[in-house]
């Protein structure tokens, strides 16, 4: 959650529209975008997704929601800004509030001219990106995983705040579909060489976890590991995303659209790849089928 390169992001979690009128307001005189979430449990849908650079909230003391948010995001984004609003002024309140990873507090009712001063600060806290660095064409990124499915959603939130913050909501949100769905099937049909058919079998029966647990034990693949690849070309101007595997590869031309020749989407085994295709039109794979690579224009 970075992107202080670009337009900077503040999520602001009150119940109250006057909050969120004045978050509005000062954010725009400090070219802040401002989004804003009635409480804290739609705030945690749209983390990911908004990726604020700086997260307002109220406490809400009645189930300490608010403290929950603050410690969920700063365990999720350390470099994140947090701004904690509340009516109570006493010292443990504000202890909590710093402990669970806020760096600034205002009593509430908020004055115009506290709040201004708050962003002020928030602001000084953001860190630069590569974006605003001079002299540097090129930033890469290696990720190695492990062969453990769900660690692939954490790896894709973090890949995306630290490479394609600058990019528009909604392609944001079509490279982390992407990413996810192609590194999944690196990890369960790459290097734990699942095929569709099992997968099916052992999601029909919920038997998928012990089936993972099964190959993720035998020795033939639990060293195996999954490598991301992310490279940023601030020439070009292009971001370039590589997933390779240790698996035997697979026949993924008939998964691929040509110009000669439209994929199949009805294919249940490639519907992923289909979709991957169609957000990125330039997606391959190299000729065994163990890496898949594509590439996203930067604004």
């Amino acid at each position: 959650m970075t992107g202080h390169a670009a337009s900077p992001t503040m999520l602001v979690v009150d119940a109250s529209p006057e909050t969120w009128a004045m978050a509005l307001e000062e954010g725009k005189l400090r070219g802040i975008s401002v989004i804003t979430a009635p409480d804290p449990q739609v705030a945690l849908a749209m983390i990911d997704m908004a990726a604020p650079d700086i997260l307002m909230t109220d406490l809400f003391p009645a189930d300490q929601a608010g403290v929950l948010l603050i410690r969920e995001l700063r365990m999720r984004s350390p470099k994140t800004a947090i701004l904690a609003t509340g009516e109570s002024g006493d010292a443990e309140t504000i202890l909590n509030v710093v402990r669970a990873g806020a760096g600034d507090y205002l009593r509430k009712p908020v004055l115009v001219e506290e709040l201004g001063l708050a962003l002020d600060r928030a602001l000084r806290q953001l860190p630069s990106t590569v974006e605003n660095i001079a002299g540097v064409e090129q930033v890469d990124y290696r990720l190695v995983l492990g062969t453990n499915p769900d660690h692939v959603e954490a790896c894709v939130t973090w890949l995306i705040q630290q490479t394609a913050l600058t990019l528009p909501e909604m392609q944001r949100l079509h490279l982390r579909t992407t990413l996810i769905e192609l590194i999944v099937n690196a990890v369960e049909h790459g290097s734990l060489e699942i095929l569709y058919q099992e997968k099916h079998a052992a999601l029909s029966s919920d038997q998928f976890e012990r089936l993972i647990e099964e190959r993720r034990r035998h020795p033939r693949f639990a060293r195996r590991r999954v490598v991301v690849q992310a490279s940023h070309d601030k020439t070009r101007r292009r971001l370039r995303y590589a997933i390779t595997d240790e698996g035997k590869g697979f026949a993924w031309s008939r998964f691929v659209a040509t110009p000669e020749q439209p994929c199949d989407s009805r294919h249940p085994n490639g519907r992923g790849v289909f979709l991957a295709k169609a957000f990125f039109p330039d997606l391959t794979y190299n000729e065994r089928g163990t890496e898949v690579t594509f590439s996203v224009p930067v604004p």
